[in-house]
């Protein structure tokens, strides 16, 4: 019965006015508020007086919420040390926590590492999102009917990552679809990721940004051989030139979806390449750094979020890290929901020289994935400082052994450039401590330095940049 009420409140939301919108988003904000105040030692403690205006509620900070899981979380039951435990384990992604919750982990572009939890209302209210707003306006109900559908989603894995931790979800939940859900490792060589899409043949297909890209490539060249219905962009900024390649490979629209392990589908795009936030469950504000309002029209220094929604760990007015440019007049597509786009650097994709002289190609995400997962590290940066040498800097945790962080941090990137064939780059510890860049005061996990096109006869293996790093 929750799910269908749910569907109908997200379909009657999608054919409201602008009004509605602001009238439900207020109705809800004075429900969470409540309920945060109530239930919640943080909100308690913090947020007594601040009353219904959300614009009242002081700015908060990941940094600062995550100090105290247990006073931030509203179930006495939940227990940091036994989050960590959790996750700690990979292969529990997407399993139910106490029973009833879904636990993500993320590092974020502010770099501080954060432990969430969703309740069950929530994570029906993003499936709703997903099918009733992405999917199912795009390619029907008849498509996953279909006996030959199937979807593949394209992410990093090792970690309890947000689309891992729900896409398993799914797969629990629902047992007839399990079969037709599949996740493939974007550490995976490239080759293994075309052969094994070629084998699955996805009809829906999901991945960031830079590996899409790739994949076009893949496509155009006639080495992967697939014709999705959908293919969906997120987990990066997408641009209108990767947009356009990748559409044009696969012969279909690309659907941009913004999302963050906050709130699994903050927005989706549209054909005019705006992204529409999901504004009856979610509140995104445009501030700038001293987190006063900044204009439509105006980039944002980054993004306050409260989540309606979710109850068991309440977001309220809380500093996402993202800039946003909003639209300061109705677009074109005609959708009441609020429209906008992330604004700001996203990480770098890397050449280096692979081991037989040719170029290959290292996805951020991927690529930072065996050190974000290494127990022990709080903040960390991958800098490529020439085609053979890349400098990791490591903000370790207090009281994790250091040289056993640094061994295995180390040890699992060169693994992984092993893997891609590229296992005689360099990989150095920095004398520095990781840095946010100095205007933005955001993280970039991955940084190349400025260098030529790519030519590994002109680049000796010191070449372009000489390293600063010294062994822990």
């Amino acid at each position: 019965m929750r799910t269908i009420v749910v569907r109908w409140g997200v379909a009657r939301a999608g054919r409201g006015t602008t009004e509605d919108l602001l009238a439900l988003q207020r109705r809800r904000f004075r429900a969470i508020a409540a309920f945060a105040r109530r239930n919640s030692d943080v909100y308690a403690r913090h947020y007594a007086g601040c009353g219904d205006d959300a614009t009242a509620w002081p700015a908060v900070t990941k940094s600062r919420l995550m100090a105290d899981l247990e006073a931030w979380v509203t179930d006495p039951r939940i227990r940091d040390a036994d989050v960590r435990a959790f996750l700690a384990d990979p292969a529990r992604a997407g399993q139910p926590f106490l029973g009833r919750y879904t636990v993500v982990t993320t590092s974020g572009t502010t770099g501080e590492p954060a432990r969430l939890l969703h309740d069950g209302h929530a994570a029906s209210v993003y499936d709703a999102l997903w099918n009733w707003r992405a999917f199912l306006p795009r390619v029907g109900v008849g498509e996953l009917l279909r006996p030959d559908f199937s979807e593949a989603l394209l992410i990093a894995t090792g970690a309890h990552f947000a689309g891992v931790a729900h896409f398993e979800r799914i797969r629990r939940r629902v047992p007839w679809m399990a079969s037709r859900l599949r996740i493939v490792p974007v550490g995976w060589p490239l080759a293994s990721i075309v052969a094994a899409l070629n084998e699955l043949r996805p009809r829906a297909l999901s991945g960031y940004p830079t590996a899409l890209e790739l994949l076009a490539e893949e496509q155009r060249a006639g080495r992967l051989r697939v014709r999705p219905r959908l293919v969906v962009a997120s987990g990066e900024a997408l641009s209108p030139a990767a947009r356009a390649a990748i559409g044009d490979a696969f012969g279909v629209p690309v659907l941009d979806v913004y999302g963050s392990s906050e709130f699994l589908y903050l927005a989706f795009g549209c054909e005019h390449g705006w992204l529409h936030v999901n504004a009856d469950w979610a509140i995104l504000e445009p501030v700038d750094a001293a987190y006063r309002p900044v204009p439509p029209g105006v980039p944002s220094d980054t993004v306050l979020l409260t989540n309606l929604v979710n109850r068991v760990q309440p977001i309220v007015r809380y500093d996402l890290g993202d800039g946003v440019l909003v639209r300061p007049d109705p677009c074109p597509c005609g959708s009441p929901f609020p429209a906008l786009r992330v604004v700001g650097r996203q990480d770098d994709v890397l050449d280096v020289v692979g081991d037989g002289g040719e170029r290959v190609r290292l996805l951020p995400l991927a690529l930072t994935t065996p050190v974000e997962t290494t127990r022990g590290v709080r903040r960390y940066q991958v800098v490529q400082r020439d085609l053979r040498t890349l400098e990791v800097a490591l903000e370790i945790e207090t009281g994790a052994e250091a040289p056993r962080v640094w061994q295995e941090a180390l040890s699992g990137l060169r693994a992984y450039l092993t893997a891609q064939g590229a296992g005689g780059v360099r990989v150095v510890a920095s004398g520095v401590a990781p840095a946010a860049e100095a205007r933005s005061g955001k993280w970039r996990h991955v940084v190349s330095m400025p260098r030529a096109p790519y030519a590994p006869a002109d680049d000796a293996a010191g070449g372009v940049g000489t390293s600063r790093a010294t062994p822990p």
